[in-house]
C-alpha cells in the first residue's frame, strides 16, 4: 500500500499537533511550578540581631509578592557556622536559603582550619542584600577627633591604644585589624561578649577606640557619649552626613563591612536562583523596607548573582589576608 506525499505530510502535522498539546501544559509548568510550597530563609544566629531583623523583614516582603510563606528558621551556634554548615547540605531545590554575613561568609574560611563547608564551593551566591559599614568610635571625653589622631597616638604608643569587640574574629576585631594593618600600627585587642558592654567599655573610657556599626553605637551617639569620627565605606552615611569616611581622611579604599549576603546550596537551578535574586531586587526599594534598613543602618546592596559571587571572593581573600597577617585563629 503506498501512501501518497501528501497524506504522509498530513499524518507529521497531525503528529506534531499532538505532541505540542502535550508539550506546552508540561513547559509550562516547568517553568511555573517555583515555588509551590513554604520556602525557608535561615538566619545562622539568635533572634533579635541585625540578621535575624533583615532576614524576618525580607521574607515578609518576599513572601508577599511570591504568593508563598518564607519562614524565617534561626539556627545560631559557632559564630554562624552551624546555620551555613547545615544550609550547605540542603537539597539544591531553592526551597532554602541562608541568609549569611559577613562572619560566617567571608571571616570563617580563614578563622577555622576545619570549616566543615565552603562558602565559595558549597553555595550559590543569589545577592548581597546589603551593608552595614564599621564606624570608628571614641568616648566623647577622648582627645581623639580624627583618623589622622587615632593613627599619630598608635604610632607614639605603639601596642597602648586598646579597642573593643563584640568577640574575637568578628567584624569589630578584624576591622580594627584591617585598619591597624593599612596604618601601619599596633594596638590591642579586648574582647567582651557583646557588642553592648562593648560600647559600655568606650563610655566608660575602658577601651580607646572600636570599629561598631551605626546601629550599635545610635542611642549613645544621639546622647552624646561616643563620637564617631570616621565610617568605612566609599561614602558617608545618611544617618551620619557630618562623619567622613576613611577614604576621605587619607586611607586609601578603607572599607570594612558588616555585611548580609543570600545564598542557596550549590547546584539549585538557575532559573530558581534567578527567580529569587528577582524578588529580593524588589523587595529591597519598598519603603518599610528602606525604612527599616535605614534604622538599622544598613545600606541596602541588592547585587545581582554574578557581582555578589565576585564580591565575595574578594572579601573571603581580603580577611583571609588580615587574619594570616594578625595570626588570628579559632580552632
Amino acid at each position: 500500500m503506498s501512501i501518497s506525499p501528501r497524506s504522509a505530510l498530513r499524518a507529521v502535522a497531525a503528529a506534531a499537533a499532538v505532541l505540542s498539546a502535550f508539550a506546552t501544559p508540561l513547559a509550562q509548568a516547568d517553568t511555573g511550578a517555583y515555588p509551590n510550597k513554604p520556602i525557608r530563609l535561615v538566619v545562622p544566629y539568635a533572634a533579635g540581631g541585625s540578621t535575624d531583623i533583615i532576614g524576618r523583614l525580607l521574607a515578609q516582603k518576599m513572601g508577599e509578592n511570591m504568593g508563598v510563606s518564607v519562614v524565617v528558621d534561626n539556627k545560631p551556634g559557632a559564630n554562624g557556622t552551624i546555620g551555613c554548615d547545615y544550609v550547605a547540605k540542603q537539597p539544591a531545590d531553592g526551597y532554602t536559603i541562608i541568609l549569611g554575613d559577613v562572619g560566617c561568609m567571608a571571616m570563617a574560611p580563614g578563622l577555622y582550619t576545619k570549616l566543615p563547608y565552603n562558602p565559595l564551593k558549597d553555595f550559590s551566591v543569589v545577592s548581597l542584600v546589603g551593608r552595614s559599614p564599621l564606624v570608628l568610635t571614641v568616648g566623647s571625653k577622648s582627645p581623639l577627633t580624627s583618623v589622622a589622631d587615632l593613627t599619630a597616638a598608635a604610632k607614639a604608643n605603639p601596642g597602648k591604644l586598646n579597642f573593643p569587640s563584640s568577640g574575637t574574629g568578628g567584624p569589630n576585631h578584624l576591622g580594627a585589624e584591617l585598619y591597624a594593618m593599612q596604618a601601619k600600627v599596633k594596638v590591642t585587642h579586648v574582647p567582651y561578649k557583646g557588642s553592648a558592654p562593648s560600647v559600655v567599655s568606650l563610655v566608660a573610657g575602658e577601651t580607646d577606640f572600636g570599629f561598631l556599626t551605626a546601629v550599635t553605637i545610635n542611642s549613645q551617639l544621639n546622647a552624646g557619649n561616643v563620637k564617631a569620627l570616621a565610617v568605612a565605606h566609599t561614602e558617608r552615611l545618611s544617618g551620619m552626613p557630618n562623619v567622613p569616611t576613611f577614604i576621605e581622611q587619607g586611607l586609601k579604599g578603607f572599607t570594612a563591612d558588616a555585611w548580609f549576603m543570600a545564598s542557596v546550596p550549590v547546584g539549585t537551578p538557575q532559573p530558581v536562583v534567578d527567580r529569587l535574586y528577582k524578588e529580593i531586587a524588589k523587595a529591597l526599594p519598598d519603603a518599610e523596607v528602606k525604612a527599616k534598613f535605614d534604622s538599622a543602618g544598613v545600606l541596602p546592596s541588592g547585587l545581582d548573582p554574578k557581582a555578589s559571587t565576585a564580591f565575595l571572593n574578594d572579601e573571603v581573600n581580603k580577611w583571609r589576608n588580615v587574619i594570616k597577617t594578625a595570626n588570628i585563629t579559632l580552632d
